[in-house]
C-alpha cells in the first residue's frame, strides 16, 4: 500500500506540472541565492527572509501533499480552479509589491503612533503573509494540474 502510494506520488511529480509544482516548493530557498522576490526589510535592515521562507515552502510542500491525497476525489480539482489559483497567487504578489514598496507611507498616514522600529512587526504581518499566499496559490495551481494529469495515467494502469 505505501509503496503504491510513493509510485504514484513520484508519477504525479514526473508531470511537467508536477515538477513546476515542485519547483515552486524550493523557489523561496532558492529565492535567498538569486534574489528574485526580494523580500523586505526594516530600517534597521533586519530581514524577514529567516521567517518567510522557511514558511513559504513547508506551506508549498503541504499544498502539493493536500493536492494529491485529493486524487481520489473525481469532483476536486477542476481545470477551472486551478486557474484561479493561478490569479491569485498573481494578485498576492502584486499586492506583496506594492505593500512592500508603500508601507512607509501606509505606515505614517494610517499608524501614525508607530515609529521606524515597528516596521518588521508590520512586515510580518502584512507583506510576509502576501508572500506565503504567492507561493502557496501557484503551488497549488501547478498541482491541481498535475493532478489532472496524473489520473488518466494512473486509470490506464
Amino acid at each position: 500500500m505505501a509503496s503504491d502510494d510513493l509510485r504514484d506520488f513520484l508519477r504525479y511529480m514526473s508531470s511537467l506540472w508536477g515538477a513546476l509544482g515542485g519547483v515552486t516548493v524550493l523557489f523561496p530557498l532558492a529565492d535567498t541565492l538569486f534574489r528574485v522576490i526580494p523580500l523586505p526589510s526594516d530600517s534597521y535592515g533586519q530581514s524577514t527572509a529567516p521567517i518567510a521562507i522557511p514558511i513559504a515552502s513547508l506551506v508549498g510542500l503541504f499544498t502539493l501533499f493536500y493536492t494529491f491525497v485529493q486524487r481520489k476525489r473525481s469532483d476536486s480539482t477542476p481545470a477551472r480552479r486551478a486557474g484561479l489559483f493561478f490569479f491569485l497567487g498573481m494578485i498576492c504578489l502584486m499586492l506583496f509589491f506594492l505593500l512592500n514598496h508603500f508601507e512607509y507611507r501606509l505606515r505614517v498616514a494610517f499608524l501614525p503612533g508607530l515609529d521606524s522600529s515597528d516596521d518588521y512587526v508590520l512586515f510580518l504581518v502584512a507583506v510576509v503573509p502576501l508572500y506565503i499566499g504567492f507561493f502557496a496559490c501557484v503551488t497549488r495551481a501547478f498541482a491541481i494540474l498535475a493532478l489532472m494529469e496524473f489520473k488518466p495515467r494512473a486509470d490506464t494502469r
